[in-house]
């Protein structure tokens, strides 16, 4: 007998999703690069600073869930289409900021644009692939994201070092968001079938919200933890290096190597948690990480930098696993489900940027970077207690 191995065919509609997260993510993982140069510049404290972080991701708390409800009932891509231009607008502006209240704007712009780009973003991933195979196809569409954040620092370098930090910036940027625009209106007219009779509405959106939010409570509360540590490392160790002395090259070039490797994670994890189950891989990742991320957060040089891309690796790896798993909960409210593992904790962790920011001024970011590696376990309890419940519902 003869046994044939099946290559899997090519999906176009997942390949254009996954290239607009790439260009989305590219450009809002601006600010941890050019932070530095309008602290300085402007002569701001880490506080200020935080609080740009945090104003994207009030934003992100609010846009994230409406848009996720509104995509969940009309089928237009509109939101994958003017997300990533919008966000490459907001972040092309700001880093010629000429005052700490236009940058609030320009964070806001683009901050503006991812929220409304990556609840449809994930959620349209269930309407284009194989749902049988959600996490692992969810896992590519990350994956476009991350290495978006990966290479934008080097991105960003490289911008500043040939156009500058001027309205040619914008120009440049402008060119590739709007190939990937031409690209979802040529494959991705629509989503789904016409035809939803249902409207939108203030009460329609609580309802959904408030059903949605209860079912997938306990992973939100593991993606918040996530996402904090992971955007604190991100926001928090450039000012660091700055204040020992190193410039923008030496800062992308360190965001490059610890975001490198959660660039190919999440199809591990994708993988392990269809073979091993969600519960599993979720306990193990969010355990492991602060073995890796808090010595790092003690050390200099290419040891911290190692077990900073370790620790990134493993946090990163559970991406998809939190959004599969959040999508299967709520299978008719997926843009809604995914609002909330995505935006609705990234949002919380950008709002908390300026209370940890505040922290850093006066204990030091040192110990800061040292509260970001122990944030992983924080939510096990609550996460172990919640499974508990559902073996014995399903017992």
């Amino acid at each position: 007998m003869n046994f044939r191995i099946r290559r899997p065919s090519f999906n176009p509609r997942l390949a254009v999703l996954t290239a607009t997260h790439f260009l989305n993510d590219i450009h809002s993982s601006f600010l941890p690069t050019f932070m530095p140069l309008i602290v300085e510049r402007l002569g701001i404290s880490y506080a200020q600073a935080g609080l740009l972080k945090s104003l994207s991701g009030i934003i992100h708390m609010v846009v994230q869930p409406l848009a996720g409800y509104v995509s969940d009932i009309f089928s237009r891509p509109y939101a994958i289409i003017a997300g990533p231009i919008i966000t490459a607008i907001g972040a092309s502006l700001f880093p010629m900021a000429p005052s700490y209240g236009l940058a609030l704007v320009f964070v806001g712009l683009w901050g503006f644009g991812s929220a409304i780009f990556h609840p449809l973003g994930y959620g349209s991933v269930g309407y284009v692939g194989d749902p049988g195979k959600l996490a692992f196809f969810i896992a590519v569409f990350s994956v476009g994201g991350i290495l978006g954040a990966t290479l934008s620092p080097l991105y960003a370098i490289a911008l500043a070092k040939t156009v500058g930090t001027g309205p040619l910036l914008l120009a440049v940027t402008l060119v590739p968001v709007s190939a990937g625009a031409f690209l979802v209106m040529r494959y991705i007219p629509t989503l789904k079938a016409e035809g939803v009779s249902e409207k939108p509405s203030p009460l329609g959106f609580v309802r959904s919200f408030g059903k949605t939010f209860h079912v997938i409570f306990p992973l939100w509360i593991i993606c918040v933890c996530r996402d904090t540590a992971v955007e604190g490392i991100r926001f928090f160790l450039p000012l660091l290096i700055a204040s020992r002395g190193g410039n923008i090259v030496n800062i992308g070039t360190v965001l490059f190597w610890i975001s490198a490797t959660g660039a190919i994670s999440p199809v591990i994890g994708g993988r392990l948690a269809d073979r091993f189950g969600t519960r599993k891989v979720i306990e193990f990742t969010m355990a492991l990480a602060p073995l890796f991320l808090v010595p790092a957060a003690m050390m200099n040089g290419i040891p911290s930098i190692a077990l900073y891309m370790a620790g990134n690796a493993l946090l990163q790896g559970i991406l998809p696993v939190t959004s599969a798993a959040s999508q299967e909960m709520a299978p008719g409210a997926r843009s809604t489900a995914a609002s909330m593992v995505t935006g609705l904790s990234f949002g919380l962790a950008g709002l908390l940027t300026a209370p940890i920011g505040a922290m850093a001024d006066s204990f030091g970011l040192t110990w800061v970077l040292v509260s970001m590696g122990v944030l992983p376990l924080l939510p096990m309890p609550v996460f172990w207690k919640w499974w508990k419940e559902k073996e014995g519902d399903q017992g």
